[in-house]
């Protein structure tokens, strides 16, 4: 009718999957994710809304986590498991390479745009990623020394891990984290690399000896397809890259504040742990360093020259 103006209808609500690797609602990293969930929903006016699916729920391997975003079955992800997809991101995981908190900052500020480019070629974005404590051995047998990880069978999160393993005289095992309970139960596996705070934490029952060398950092990146976010307003855009970017380094600190007195808190349980002896790094490094340029060369020109800049940065 003249006279009446027409009323736009209103913008249906963006409704996104949300897929983490760990299985555990109770964990720092899951706790930081609902957190930035909640962060989004809020300051979108629920204009965006975001469904958390912990490790296992879904039919996705912790393996694929970034060909499901890219393929647009889930929106985002946590995605820890990245190098089958994007190798170049192995730099910042080389046994013993990188050797505190300080030497990773210079390592992945190198690293980032390198990460950036060979995710956005997956069609997926990386919005930001947090730190997991150093990754150390547990074995539910003795496991005090680099010495004892002859002959036993230890998953691995990487396969640069597992060529540590594997020179060390292990048998290196790539399993998801939903996956490891059962693998232990059933000596499949010995044991696991992993932080206190990430599988330390979730599989004490099941372990017996904690040795405190630090193999490697963790990273674990948050990845949304490129598509979906490129179609969100710039405003929400925004809101959804602030959530993240607040929310990092709160998960990274709170794994690290966990770090110490879980290792207390599995001593008091019964388990043995064993700290870093003088000498171990350079052991170890002894064993690894020749795989470092190795490893770069069979990943192509990129990783080599990422893996020279960050040595030269760290001076090693």
């Amino acid at each position: 009718m003249a006279g009446l103006a027409k009323t736009a209808p209103a913008s249906a609500a963006e409704k996104w999957d949300l897929y983490i690797y760990n299985p555990v609602a109770t964990v720092a990293a899951a706790k930081g994710m609902n957190a930035i969930i909640e962060q989004i929903e809020k300051d979108t006016a629920g204009e965006l809304t975001i469904r958390l699916h912990l490790g296992g729920s879904l039919p996705i391997n912790t393996t694929t986590i970034t060909q499901a975003v890219s393929d647009d079955v889930v929106q985002m992800g946590d995605d820890g498991y990245f190098l089958g997809n994007v190798p170049i991101g192995g730099v910042l995981r080389l046994p013993l390479l990188i050797r505190s908190l300080d030497e990773y900052k210079k390592a992945a500020d190198i690293m980032a745009p390198y990460l950036e480019k060979a995710f956005e070629k997956k069609g997926v974005l990386v919005l930001g990623q947090y730190l997991y404590p150093y990754q150390v051995a547990f074995s539910s047998k003795k496991l005090t020394s680099l010495a004892d990880i002859k002959g036993q069978k230890i998953r691995v999160t990487s396969p640069e891990q597992g060529e540590f393993i594997k020179r060390l005289g292990g048998v290196p095992v790539t399993l998801g984290a939903p996956e490891v309970p059962s693998a232990l139960d059933r000596s499949i596996v010995d044991g696991v690399l992993t932080a206190n705070t990430g599988g330390g934490n979730t599989w004490k029952d099941l372990l017996k000896f904690n040795y405190r060398l630090g193999i490697n950092y963790f990273n674990s990146v948050i990845i949304v397809n490129k598509d979906r976010f490129n179609k969100l307003s710039p405003e929400i855009q925004a809101k959804v890259r602030k959530a993240i970017t607040d929310n990092m380094p709160l998960i990274t600190k709170a794994m690290a504040d966990e770090e110490d007195g879980l290792s207390k808190k599995f001593a008091e349980g019964g388990m043995t742990v064993t700290p870093e002896q003088p000498g171990d790094i350079d052991a170890g490094t002894k064993v690894i360093s020749a795989f470092w340029d190795e490893w770069a060369k069979s990943k192509g020109p990129d990783a080599a020259a990422a893996l020279k800049q960050v040595r030269a940065a760290l001076g090693r």
